[in-house]
């Protein structure tokens, strides 16, 4: 891939017009869209416009966030099973070239869902002189097989047609390109980011503190894990390792605040139920973007036990990000997801295998050091500010956009790069 100069003007502010998946934002509940929206809103901010389009969403949710150089296009597509994909991506295939005729935007980002359907990419951006970006949040390897479907038929069609990719950590942008045959020099690194409500303060600790006298924790060593559910999340092993320490210390609590489908969420009570943990393990439902920070803030705690399997090994736990600011002490599974983040900090107990016996022995541990979990969990933050906040994320977002602007051509074979 050889690089030019063209006349582009890059001291300019950009127009970028972003394209979400299904569901992203469609409700409060699915936290990684209330990340999307910060993250634009703060190139907003910084003088870009940004315009985001995604399936049916509450446009009112993230009304606080908004800022005036971020338009919110809400697509009028409800949720189903298998056909809203294709709905959406059949609106997009009709109505985005429209919307970018009357917008001229300088750079198109889409989630991998609705790629397939952007065929026109090669005659459009040629008469608007725009570039197509695919961004991959995730790697469907332990997903179904139509998952995995619309995951390859996305990777190949925008190896053949678009002009970049991003991803969330360097180790995914390695097993996509390796799967691909892509240069890894035709990717970019787009980190999660974590915005100013999840940086601790005292007005944050109070609320935490009003927060866990409401819920009847104030004399509780409170264990947070909060987003989506997943059968193959560790949530199980999680319950059954409190099972193994409520003996010795009572007072330990499970705290898990987020969403899932029905199915697991019978499965969870059950598993409270079978292990006798109702008094050790509160499931509380999800809640608002900006309500997230007091209920870390409430916590001892932090708990990420995602698994070191394909479909958690390379990606970036939003979570994981939010408790190191918040300052808190986190129980991580050793997995190169967290390891890449906490490396040996203190503040991060790894758990070897995400078994209920290894949960519950990392539980222990952090029990006996209860008086040091403030000061080990104060070394996240300081991890955060260098690395993952928005300024620093989407100054490294700019430049690899930059990078793709001045671009001569969009070869993505593996081959190597030369500079001009």
């Amino acid at each position: 891939m050889a690089y030019s100069t063209k006349s582009i003007d890059l001291s300019k502010k950009m127009k970028l017009v972003w394209a979400c998946h299904s569901r992203m934002l469609e409700s409060g509940e699915h936290l990684s869209g209330s990340e999307r929206i910060e993250r634009l809103r703060h190139l907003a901010a910084d003088g870009d416009e940004v315009h985001l389009i995604a399936a049916q969403f509450d446009k009112k949710h993230y009304s606080s966030s908004v800022s005036a150089n971020l338009h919110l296009i809400s697509i009028p597509i409800k949720y189903l099973p298998m056909f809203s994909t294709i709905i959406y991506g059949l609106t997009l295939f009709f109505f985005l070239p429209f919307y970018l005729v009357r917008v001229r935007p300088d750079v198109v980002v889409c989630d991998q869902s609705p790629s397939i359907f952007l065929v026109w990419k090669p005659i459009l951006s040629k008469l608007l002189n725009f570039k197509l970006i695919i961004d991959v949040r995730s790697t469907p390897v332990s997903s179904g097989t139509r998952v995995k479907i619309i995951f390859h038929s996305s990777m190949w069609v925008a190896k053949a047609l678009f002009d970049g990719m991003t991803v969330v950590t360097p180790l995914m942008r390695d097993e996509i390109c390796h799967t691909f045959s892509i240069d890894p020099n035709w990717t970019g690194i787009l980190s999660n980011g974590i915005s100013e409500e999840f940086i601790s303060s005292e007005e944050i600790v109070d609320s935490g503190r009003i927060l866990r006298e409401q819920l009847g924790l104030t004399n509780k060593f409170v264990i947070i894990y909060h987003g989506s559910f997943r059968l193959t999340g560790g949530l199980i092993e999680s319950i059954k390792a409190i099972a193994l320490v409520k003996d010795e210390h009572p007072d330990v609590v499970l705290f898990l605040l987020g969403s899932s489908d029905r199915q697991l969420l019978d499965l969870l009570r059950q598993t409270i139920k079978e292990n006798k943990v109702e008094e050790n393990v509160f499931l509380h439902g999800p809640v608002g973007f900006f309500e997230v920070p007091k209920f870390i803030a409430m916590s001892d705690l932090g708990l990420v036990p995602l698994p070191n399997i394909p479909f958690w090994r390379y990606q970036q736990p939003l979570k994981l990000l939010e408790y190191l600011a918040m300052n808190k002490t986190v129980i991580v599974s050793e997995s190169p997801a967290h390891r890449i983040v906490t490396g040996n900090s203190k503040n991060a107990i790894y758990i070897p295998q995400v078994t209920p016996i290894e949960i519950a022995g990392a539980i222990q541990y952090a029990y006996s050091n209860k008086g040091r979990l403030d000061e080990w969990g104060k070394i996240g933050s300081g991890t955060i500010l260098e690395k993952y906040v928005w300024e620093k994320v989407n100054a490294d977002f700019e430049t690899y956009l930059n990078r793709v602007r001045t671009s001569n051509g969009r070869n993505c074979q593996k081959t190597e790069l030369r500079i001009d």
